[in-house]
């Protein structure tokens, strides 16, 4: 089974590197099949088998030699970790679906948010609706409607959550911007907020908040590399760093550990 778990975690990772790429191309997806997006040559079947078509390839395309970036091998191993931590995690098919379905929409936005710094709305709007039915109870639903008797639940937890953070956002950048008076202020992460509703829907306020401290941390190096190369204006992906720190909060929670 473990077996399985790794080739079709490794697949999904080719998958997610690909769509990603004509995303951030604009190429057409879904429509023609995989193809070197240096010559267009469309891929044999033999190609596009995830890790060992570049380990048998050389790292380069077999029509035009182009060099395939390591980027792409680094993409599948990683689907493959994920989906091994996402079978580890699941208690049933049930929650298997759509927890893999939610970790990797947030790994395909992540790679585009990487080379864009921004990422589609459909996508987003996707991760909450797997994110919804990954960690929502019946009977909240309800609740929620009627606007009475709440005690938590995925919508409770991912709206109040979602406006928390909104805040917090807000009330950083109005300090960050408090004497640039005659300066428009910097427009807020609209993606961030909706990535941050989803976590905080699943993990709760307190694991949400965690996972929002570890990804500021991890940005730290970076912001530090920026300014010591007297870098300005350089933007940095989020996504990623929350994808990162909820991967981590979410094992470490079904673990015992936090």
């Amino acid at each position: 089974m473990i077996f399985f778990i790794i080739i079709l975690g490794a697949c999904l990772g080719s998958f997610c590197t690909s769509l990603a790429s004509r995303i951030i191309e604009k190429k057409l997806f879904f429509i023609s099949r995989s193809f070197c997006f240096s010559c267009d040559t469309k891929l044999k079947y033999y190609e596009i088998i995830p890790i060992f078509s570049y380990i048998f390839l050389k790292a380069k395309c077999q029509t035009c030699k182009c060099h395939l970036s390591i980027s792409l091998l680094i993409n599948e191993i990683l689907g493959a970790i994920l989906l091994i931590l996402v079978y580890s995690l699941s208690q049933n098919f049930y929650d298997f679906l759509f927890l893999s379905l939610f970790l990797f929409n947030l790994f395909l936005l992540s790679l585009i948010d990487i080379k864009l710094k921004a990422v589609p709305q459909i996508l987003l709007w996707s991760a909450f609706l797997f994110a919804f039915f990954y960690a929502f109870r019946e009977n909240e639903i309800l609740h929620f409607l009627i606007f009475k008797e709440f005690s938590g639940g995925f919508l409770l937890n991912a709206f109040s959550f979602g406006g928390f953070v909104f805040l917090l956002k807000s009330l950083v950048f109005f300090l960050m911007n408090f004497q640039k008076k005659d300066e428009i202020l910097e427009n807020l992460g609209d993606a961030d907020i909706i990535i941050m509703s989803c976590i905080g829907g699943i993990l709760g306020f307190e694991y949400g908040f965690l996972v929002l401290f570890i990804a500021s941390i991890l940005t730290l190096p970076f912001f530090i590399f920026f300014r010591i190369k007297a870098i300005k204006e350089q933007e940095l992906a989020m996504i990623p760093f929350l994808n990162i720190a909820f991967m981590a909060v979410l094992f470490y929670k079904n673990l015992g550990l936090f």
